[in-house]
């Protein structure tokens, strides 16, 4: 996976409500990788990807854009 890699994701298991929330509201179509991290300050130092929704769903027509761990989330890349 690179930055600007267009992903699909999926909850793993063990992810809590907010990731899968953020999945099932703004997923629909994927994600755009923004940025990698192994520390983000944000959510306890865990490594996680800043992603963007392709689709424009959230308020204002806007694309949603966050961060989510990567042990909560399995990625497939589209392109």
């Amino acid at each position: 996976m690179k930055i600007s890699d267009h992903i699909v994701l999926h909850p793993t298991p063990k992810a809590k409500g907010r990731t899968k929330n953020r999945i099932r509201e703004h997923g629909e179509s994927g994600f755009i990788i923004k940025r990698m991290s192994g520390r983000v300050r944000c959510l306890e130092q865990r490594p996680a990807f800043l992603l963007e929704s392709i689709s424009k769903n959230s308020s204002g027509g806007e694309a949603w854009r966050g961060w989510l761990p990567c042990e909560e989330i399995e990625v497939k890349v589209i392109s």
